[in-house]
């Protein structure tokens, strides 16, 4: 089983991590250079929680916003158990 959602499809996105130096302009500096581009991982916020859909349980991996939506009520003939 894959770590996305199960309602909304999020899962991992990859993005970069900027590395910069000096002084902004606002600060009386010559400006901020970039010095390094890395690649990182920015993770979901996954939970693995026990959802009932038509009648039979089963766990799946939910988003904060996803088990925020089935909290407050049934979406789609999902609820959480």
């Amino acid at each position: 089983m894959s770590r996305i959602c199960y309602l909304t499809g999020k899962k991992n996105m990859v993005v970069n991590s900027v590395v910069r130096r000096g002084k902004a302009r606002a600060a009386g500096g010559v400006g901020r250079k970039t010095t390094g581009i890395t690649k990182r991982v920015q993770k979901a916020n996954l939970q693995k929680k026990t959802i009932r859909e038509a009648g039979e349980l089963r766990q799946v991996w939910l988003s904060a916003k996803a088990i925020r939506m089935l909290s407050a009520g049934p979406v789609g003939g999902i609820e959480l158990v």
